[in-house]
């Protein structure tokens, strides 16, 4: 247990025993003068009564000392200290020649101990107690009611009336003024202290909010001395970098931000202080990539100045900026296939004229004509290349400029089982290939538009059989989730799942960051329109998309919809969309 937990005012019982020190210390000393006196001078020092006296004030001590360890009261010590003081201070003066004795000061050594552990009108009390004592005992001398015990021959103006009350005078008027000054000092020293204690307090306070703003900031934050060794780093520099700090800590700060712009600086000590923001991409030591945002800035004495600072380090702030620099490469990209989407779309309306016309040409031809077989066989390829063209043209115009929604209430269930039977009855479709659906009868429905949820898993599942070279197993499963987490993307939201498995050639890790991307494809005849409008639908319907591939293994497509509150405007929109369809 430590001395706060036994004293609550650890500094008064820090007072209270230090004035017991030198108070030990003290007699000691004055027992070894003492002695010393009587040796030299026996026949003049009767020291029976100053031995006696002395005694006592050990013995004083040493109950003071088992009061302080049984813990009573320290106020309550100091009052008997003080009082034992007065007393024992009175039996020096009476064992030491009363009026003669030059002990006179010892009752300012007491003002002086009650200034340091009582407050001031205790000390003001004790200086008028003192006072009162002395005079008392050169009154009683005085008139002969006691006799002191003399160390030497007793001086003839001490029995002089006048020399005695000034005497006494003098003594309470220096109790008084040792009283004043040093309870003053006492008090101030107590202003300066409790002014320190509360400016600890708050620096400390600062010091941790300090910490507490380093240590959970989302940045990395690096110190670097003169030379450019790492002195300290946050959590958040240790996570962007993958790098512990007691491995970072006396690096150079180049070595685990291997940057040019830094090297060069730390370098090339001339070189001037790169204040600019600093964007480049890293290689972690795991071997993944991140692209870093980077600012650089003195570590001075003298915050604020920067003239006449003396630099003391350098501070560098980083950030990982790899999904903004993503999302400013996804809005740069989208800019420009808007400006490509404004003009395509008009060219692709322009193609669908004359590609109807030709189609329509060739139908006639065929039907008209009487053609040899070879001859029918190419007219069959240009119809069939033909509505191969014609069906391009439908799927660009539907990513660059999809209709309008108009949700119903889509039994997720029964939608699939359709798109299941319509691949099944298609030219696509083998029958080497294996299309499971077994829902297991719950409730899957949201409000959602009903074809472009169609054309979603029309278009995965097209996808999955490409990819299957038209034999393997394609496996489709719908069930319900209460929340969903994939990357950035996180909800709470209860929706359900729809997964498209496959046992086909699988994606590439460099591939998949650009599979849904327009007009990316790795398919020789393949267009990229499919998974980009996949996407697209998905992100329509506030859903998230994710992908688990493994090349010549398989892919998996997992997405989220979330189910949608049944409110009456919805209602009302799913009527109007049910006329506009004809269905009411």
């Amino acid at each position: 247990m430590n001395l706060i937990e036994k004293f609550p005012d650890k500094e008064l019982y820090l007072r209270i025993k230090t004035i017991l020190l030198l108070r030990t210390v003290f007699l000691t000393g004055f027992v070894i003068s003492v002695y010393f006196f009587h040796q030299h001078f026996p026949y003049r020092t009767p020291v029976v009564p100053l031995s006696l006296t002395l005694a006592l004030a050990y013995l004083f001590c040493i109950v003071y000392a088992v009061l302080l360890k049984i813990k009573i009261n320290l106020f309550l010590v100091s009052f008997l200290q003080v009082a034992g003081d007065l007393l024992v201070t009175a039996g020096i003066l009476f064992s030491t020649g009363g009026i003669e004795s030059p002990f006179s000061v010892l009752y300012s050594l007491v003002v002086v101990a009650t200034s340091v552990m009582l407050p001031r009108a205790a000390t003001y009390l004790v200086a008028s107690l003192a006072g009162i004592s002395y005079g008392l005992l050169l009154d009683l001398e005085y008139y002969d009611v006691i006799q002191p015990i003399y160390l030497f021959a007793k001086s003839p103006v001490s029995n002089e009336g006048g020399y005695v009350f000034y005497i006494i005078f003098l003594n309470i008027v220096s109790y008084y003024a040792v009283a004043f000054l040093s309870s003053l000092l006492s008090h101030r020293l107590n202003l300066i202290k409790e002014q320190l204690l509360l400016t600890s307090s708050n620096l400390e306070k600062l010091q941790a909010f300090h910490k507490d703003v380093v240590q959970n900031m989302e940045n990395g934050l690096l110190t670097a001395d003169l030379n450019g060794r790492i002195i300290s780093m946050n959590p958040a520099a240790g996570r962007i970098l993958n790098q512990p700090e007691n491995e970072a800590l006396g690096k150079a700060c180049f070595e685990i931000l291997p940057i040019p712009t830094l090297q060069k600086f730390f370098l090339k000590h001339g070189a001037h202080l790169p204040t600019d923001y600093i964007e480049e991409t890293l290689t972690r030591n795991d071997g993944s990539q991140i692209h870093l945002g980077v600012k650089m800035s003195r570590l001075t004495s003298r915050p604020g100045l920067h003239a006449d600072a003396e630099t003391q380090g350098y501070i560098v702030v980083f950030e990982d900026v790899t999904l903004v620099k993503e999302m400013k490469d996804k809005m740069t990209q989208a800019e420009q296939l808007a400006v490509v989407g404004r003009f395509s779309a008009g060219l692709a309306h322009e193609i669908r004229n004359p590609l109807a016309s030709i189609s329509g040409s060739i139908q006639v031809l065929k039907k008209d004509l009487n053609l040899e077989e070879p001859n029918r066989t190419l007219m069959d390829i240009v119809l069939k290349e033909t509505q191969r063209l014609n069906r391009i043209v439908s799927d660009f115009l539907h990513f660059a400029n999809p209709r309008k929604d108009r949700p119903i209430l889509v039994d997720m269930a029964e939608l699939v089982r359709e798109v299941v039977s319509l691949l099944k009855n298609s030219s696509e479709y083998q029958s080497s290939l294996d299309v499971q659906f077994q829902p297991d009868g719950g409730e899957y429905s949201i409000h959602t538009d009903e074809q472009q949820i169609k054309q979603l898993v029309w278009n995965l599942c097209l996808n999955a059989m490409q990819a299957m070279d038209f034999s393997g197993s394609l496996k489709i499963d719908l069930h319900a989730a209460e929340n969903f987490q994939h990357g950035a993307f996180k909800t709470s939201r209860p929706g359900l799942l729809l997964t498209v498995e496959d046992s086909g050639c699988g994606i590439s890790p460099a591939s998949l960051k650009t599979i849904f991307d327009p007009f990316f494809t790795t398919k020789e005849n393949g267009v990229g329109l499919g998974l980009a409008r996949v996407k697209q639908i998905v992100e329509h319907n506030e859903g998230c998309i994710k992908i688990d591939s493994e090349v010549d293994k398989g892919t998996r497509f997992t997405i989220y919809f979330p189910r949608h509150r049944e409110e009456p405007e919805l209602e009302q929109e799913a009527l109007a969309a049910g006329e506009d369809r004809g269905i009411i």
